[in-house]
């Protein structure tokens, strides 16, 4: 029996969309799948047509974690760095289960949407693991208190749970993609290059400088922006009472 393609790679309009392939292990992330994911992920930023990234799972679920006897820390960090550095914005699309590595795909994710019914955690510590490669991505969407405790107990919670922590977007019916099309529709109202600058803002270290270097690095950050061709154009279709060119037309 040949092998399965480890991700499948779509592109339909504006929205590049891989599915991780890995059936009987549930989607699990080996080598081979991480790195497909990683290229896909950081040639996405050469097609000025795309508007978001979406990672999913092939079949009924998103994402078990790791391959246990095979996979390497860093090739797991290189593919949450991809999602973390990619210009444009990214989305976790999960259903079934979402368990230790798929949890750092989505923590790296701009945004977690979850289909009703699917299970969340970090079972790491169950085979006297660590969730440590992931750590600081699910550290985007989680405070320190609730990382303590599901990475110390191993739970398994559901969608309710993982929307109250904060850690999702949205919940969706199952068998609907409404709520995906929704967000990929909004996100298409904004400007591509504002939504790059955001991420480069919130992922970049200069929220975090002192005080007065911060707020000089932020005058910069914007003056910059402003003399854009992009604000410009905002600012223009704003007083002009239309769209931006930006904005597809229906």
């Amino acid at each position: 029996m040949p092998n399965l393609v480890p991700l499948i790679v779509e592109r339909q309009g504006s929205v590049l969309t891989l599915s991780l392939n890995n059936h009987s292990k549930k989607n699990a992330l080996n080598s081979e799948m991480m790195g497909a994911m990683a290229a896909a992920i950081e040639g996405s930023g050469k097609y000025s047509e795309l508007r978001a990234v979406v990672i999913q799972g092939a079949g009924s679920v998103f994402c078990s974690g790791a391959e246990v006897t095979s996979w390497k820390a860093e090739e797991l960090q290189l593919l949450l760095r991809s999602l973390v550095e990619c210009s444009l914005p990214t989305i976790s699309y999960v259903r079934g289960i979402c368990l230790g590595g798929g949890m750092g795909l989505a923590g790296a994710s701009d945004f977690v949407l979850a289909e009703e019914g699917t299970k969340f955690g970090f079972p790491e510590v169950k085979i006297g693991m660590v969730p440590s490669v992931i750590s600081p991505y699910v550290a985007r969407k989680l405070s320190l208190g609730k990382m303590r405790e599901l990475f110390i107990t191993g739970e398994i919670f559901g969608t309710s749970q993982a929307l109250s922590i904060g850690f999702l977007y949205g919940v969706e019916k199952r068998n609907e993609n409404g709520a995906l099309q929704t967000l990929i529709s909004d996100i298409e109202q904004g400007g591509p290059q504002a939504q790059t600058h955001i991420k480069r803002l919130l992922d970049g270290d200069i929220l975090s400088r002192k005080i007065q270097e911060r707020d000089l690095a932020l005058a910069d950050f914007i003056s910059q922006i402003r003399e854009g061709s992009e604000s410009k154009e905002g600012i223009r279709s704003f007083l002009e009472k239309r769209k931006p060119d930006w904005c597809r037309d229906d």
